[in-house]
């Protein structure tokens, strides 16, 4: 710990140009050989300033510095002591301090989780199967006999989604759903006033660390007791994928669910 010399002692001695205060010696002596002499106009003393190793400059220097200052700012002689003076003494003493910015950024944790695909048939409530008429419509129809073979199979991204988003405890599962043997996936995303479901191209069966991306996510909701499911945008709460009533119409989505539209499949693994 620094020793601080306090008024008392400074002021039983003479702080004229012999004075000199040893940084090893809190006790004063005379004046040794000198590298460079500062003289202060309007002052009446004079400050030495070695120039050595920055090691020297020690904390004891500057506080006998200070306290010698203190004194001298008591003394009404000295009314012309200024601000910019004793910068002069600091900036002889202590070392310039630079300070460098340093940017990081921490990856956050994923909205999503992704766990594991699944694949599954899929018939809305009145039976009707997705079939994909052309590169980007999935439409709901009637299947039979050898037709049957163009209805596509769901492939569900099964995710984890973070505590406070649901999850086993809450009944919502958070799902992508792609078409079996192609790269598309169901979006949910808004155009004009409403949002609307599309197919597009993407793998995503991985982490999803952007918002941005949760327009392929999902809630599956089961209803155990009746073996069925629904699928709620989780961009859109209260939007769910539906058919229409009428057979060869576009699988869309609605916030109406089994009111004018079909919101309501079973899903089958065989």
């Amino acid at each position: 710990m620094a020793f601080v010399p306090d008024l008392d002692t400074l002021e039983s001695g003479s702080l004229n140009e012999e004075t000199f205060y040893d940084p090893d010696c809190l006790c004063p002596k005379k004046k040794p050989c000198l590298d460079s002499e500062v003289t202060l106009p309007r002052v009446g003393i004079q400050l030495t300033v070695t120039k050595g190793h920055p090691t020297t400059r020690t904390f004891r220097q500057a506080a006998v510095l200070v306290v010698a200052v203190t004194k001298l700012l008591k003394q009404p002689a000295h009314k012309d002591f200024t601000d910019s003076d004793l910068g002069g003494f600091l900036d002889g003493i202590f070392e310039p301090v630079s300070f460098q910015q340093i940017e990081s950024s921490y990856a956050g944790a994923p909205v999503y989780r992704y766990t594991r695909s699944q694949s599954f048939d899929i018939l809305d409530i009145d039976q009707k199967c997705f079939v994909l008429e052309s590169p980007t419509q999935l439409v709901a129809l009637h299947l039979q006999g050898p037709s049957a073979g163009r209805k596509v199979k769901l492939n569900i991204a099964l995710y984890r989604p973070r505590l406070s988003q649901g999850g086993p405890g809450t009944g919502q599962m958070p799902v992508a759903l792609g078409i079996k043997g192609y790269q598309l996936y169901m979006s949910c995303v808004m155009s004009g006033a409403e949002p609307v479901l599309q197919l597009e191209e993407a793998d995503i069966r991985r982490d999803i660390e952007s918002m941005e991306l949760t327009r392929f996510i999902f809630y599956r909701l089961d209803s155990p007791s009746e073996g069925t499911t629904r699928f709620e945008s989780a961009a859109f709460p209260g939007w769910f994928i539906c058919t229409s009533l009428q057979p060869r119409q576009p699988v869309s989505i609605t916030n109406q669910p089994d009111q004018v539209n079909i919101a309501t499949y079973e899903l089958s693994r065989r």
